[in-house]
């Protein structure tokens, strides 16, 4: 797998990846929702309740912030959130993942990890910084694999993967993905629809 993301909408056994919309921030709620509390804890770096989540779902479509989901069914599964620094920090952005527990020891956090380096990289960020507990192995793992710097800084793990610059299969790939990225939204949404009617 290479640092630059497969084409939005590609198969990966069952789901696929692609960006959230503007006005799909309630996926990911529902997504966060769903974690377990063991699952919270990881995502977050503390216990967190569900009013908060809710309140951190909201801020995803806020400027420069991009969030990609593993769908599976017009259901998100999977998240790669994408939020850009403070002002004091313009060159760097974070990244934060999390996957539902059905769908684990998948590569899926591995094939977001792709998606979010090519974003950082098409937007001139210099460094793409990712925290995690101590004993969550697997990021440091996916990290690694991304030729991330890892330290320890107040009991956490802070890996700093610094992306190539932008070429132009890296920016052509992410235009690709636009389009598809509505055609997509639009196919998720006729299951989700479909999914309430049966049920």
């Amino acid at each position: 797998m290479t640092q630059d993301a497969q084409n939005g909408g590609e198969e990966m056994g069952f789901g696929f990846i692609r960006r959230l919309l503007a006005s799909e921030s309630y996926l990911l709620r529902d997504h966060l929702l769903r974690l377990n509390s063991e699952a919270r804890h990881r995502r977050f770096g503390h216990d967190v309740s569900d009013a908060f989540i809710s309140e951190h779902a909201r801020g995803a479509s806020d400027f420069g912030n991009v969030t990609f989901g593993y769908f599976v069914e017009g259901e998100i599964r999977g998240v790669a959130e994408f939020r850009p620094g403070s002002l004091m920090q313009t060159d760097n952005a974070e990244v934060a993942f999390s996957v539902e527990q059905p769908f684990v020891n998948r590569g899926i956090a591995t094939q977001l990890m792709s998606r979010v380096i090519r974003t950082a990289r098409n937007r001139g960020f210099r460094h793409l910084i990712l925290v995690c507990l101590p004993e969550n192995a697997k990021m440091q793992a996916i990290a690694r694999h991304y030729g991330a710097d890892l330290k320890v800084e107040d009991g956490s793990v802070v890996a700093d993967i610094i992306p190539r610059r932008a070429d132009y299969g890296s920016m052509v790939s992410e235009i690709i993905d636009e389009p598809l990225t509505y055609l997509h939204s639009a196919f998720d949404m006729q299951k989700r629809v479909r999914g309430a009617i049966d049920f």
